[in-house]
């Protein structure tokens, strides 16, 4: 291990991936490797991400924005930063999400051809059946609202089938879990435009479609929709279909079912061999309370108290499983940093701002309303970092193409190369909170994780539960994170900011 005099000189060496930056630009940032020391010992040793993570995940459960999980979920993080000490601890409304639902039972059968129990589950804000039901299984093949009318008087009492059928297939090439040095330093490739097959008017299209059967089916006294998961492997992934709106009307029941169950009723209807199924499905919508709220908790400042570094997590997450890796990882790593913070009885100079986002399932509501809500904080936030990308290990940070930050984060992330921490990656990393940041023009950041099996079994899916989770890797990302908004809570200045700040969301 490097002495602290041989590591102090080495943090003032310009950082490998920063473009075009020369020696005599790069400042050196004044790294307490004393206070690293201590966060990586009571991070490392006395941990509480274990206990953390399985209340979260196994107590509390899944956290679906507006369902009681959700509110458990605000009452038990802000109670847990009251007891440790933390100030200004607030459940703070955002703003009106709508109504929230809960799948309460799920019953399901193939009849025929032969019997076996359906392996599914409802889509979040769909309807319920009344009582069980049985009736024909039905594709319906359409990519557009005209073509519906070859259905007009054949869906009564059926269940439809509205997706293609989609290949499953083995894992030729082994999907890396851990990811490799040259692939954490190789530039990413530059993104192309274009909405793909799904993009654009195409996109447009076939919502329109699918809104118009929607209603002809209930019209016509349809029982439901069959849906295909979106994984295979027996894998089911959560979605929703329904309406947020109160007081629409709750519509059809709409059940994921895993991909090889689907594609096996769709070719035997498609044979013209019968298929019949039974279900039974219980949801329940609630509309007491149309707000949500974000939950928020400060390590006060000392001569910078009034400007501010924040970490964050979106708190939320689907119905499946116990919302453990999306994003109850992300959300117990923020928590535990803070509280290795507080444990130390550390003296920041910024105020450190922990916020656990709700409604980022459904497009970042939680942390956009923030931000929206608060311009006066605007100028006073010198930087937010995020974890949500699974259960990995922390192994660097984007810079969200913001060059200037490049060398900041190389000399802080610097005393744990030895944990895996390698990389600062130019460009930009999208489909979390930092964004909503970004796109404010507050420095906004994620954190680079190891994908394990994020991307493979337990996004979005009901294989997102506590035993997925590595906790060595979590307790890594706490101790990291602890370090790096401590650091850069204690520079003399704000963290830079890009030249231009962005005119569109993207």
């Amino acid at each position: 291990m490097l002495s602290r005099r041989s590591l102090l000189s080495l943090l003032g060496v310009p950082a490998l991936m920063a473009p075009s930056l020369g020696i005599a630009q790069v400042a050196r940032e004044a790294v307490d490797l004393g206070v690293v020391e201590r966060i990586r010992e009571e991070g490392l040793e006395r941990s509480q991400v274990e206990p953390l993570a399985r209340y979260l995940t196994e107590v509390i459960g899944p956290r679906l924005t507006g369902s009681p999980g959700m509110k458990a979920a605000n009452e038990w993080t802000a109670q847990t930063f009251r007891d440790w000490g933390l100030q200004n601890v607030q459940i703070e409304p955002w703003g009106e999400f709508g109504r929230g639902w809960v799948a309460e039972a799920f019953e399901g059968r193939i009849l025929t051809p032969f019997e076996q129990p359906l392996n599914g589950q409802p889509m979040a804000w769909s309807g319920s059946t009344k009582g069980t039901q049985r009736g024909p299984a039905v594709v319906v093949t359409a990519d557009s609202a005209p073509d519906l009318a070859r259905y007009r008087g054949k869906l009564a009492g059926a269940f439809l089938l509205l997706d293609d059928m989609q290949p499953v297939e083995p894992e030729w090439e082994h999907t890396d879990r851990r990811t490799s040095l040259e692939a954490l330093l190789t530039p990413p490739e530059p993104r192309e435009g274009g909405g793909g097959r799904f993009g654009g008017g195409r996109f447009q299209q076939l919502r329109e479609m699918r809104d118009s059967l929607a209603v002809m089916a209930e019209r016509e006294g349809a029982l439901g929709f069959l849906r295909s998961s979106s994984r295979g492997d027996g894998i089911v992934t959560g979605s929703s279909a329904g309406s947020r709106e109160a007081g629409a009307p709750e519509g059809l029941p709409q059940v994921n079912i895993v991909r090889e169950q689907y594609n096996q009723i769709y070719r035997n209807v498609e044979a013209g061999v019968p298929v019949r199924v039974e279900l039974l499905v219980e949801n329940r919508f609630l509309q007491d309370d149309l707000r949500q709220y974000n939950t928020l908790a400060d390590l006060p400042g000392t001569d910078k108290a009034d400007e501010y570094i924040m970490l964050g997590a979106h708190l939320d997450s689907w119905y499946m499983g116990g919302g453990a890796t999306d994003n109850g990882a992300g959300s117990v790593v923020m928590m535990e940093a803070m509280r290795i913070l507080k444990t130390l009885g550390v003296k920041p100079r910024r105020t450190i701002r922990i916020a656990l986002w709700s409604g980022e399932e459904q497009g970042l509501l939680g942390s956009r309303a923030w931000v929206q809500n608060h311009p006066e904080l605007h100028d006073r936030i010198s930087a937010y970092v995020n974890v949500d990308n699974g259960t990995g290990r922390i192994r660097g940070i984007w810079d969200q193409s913001n060059e200037k930050a490049i060398p900041v984060f190389e000399q802080l992330l610097w005393p744990f190369r030895d944990l895996g921490v390698v990389a600062v990656k130019h460009g930009d990393t999208g489909g979390t909170d930092h964004l909503s940041f970004d796109r404010a023009g507050i420095p906004g950041f994620n954190f680079i994780q190891d994908p394990i099996e994020y991307g493979i079994n337990t996004h979005h899916t009901d294989l997102d539960t506590f035993d997925h989770l590595v906790i060595p890797d979590l307790e890594q990302a706490a101790v990291v994170v602890a370090a790096t908004v401590y650091a850069l809570a204690m520079r003399d200045d704000m963290m830079p900011r890009k030249t231009q700040r962005p005119v569109s969301d993207r």
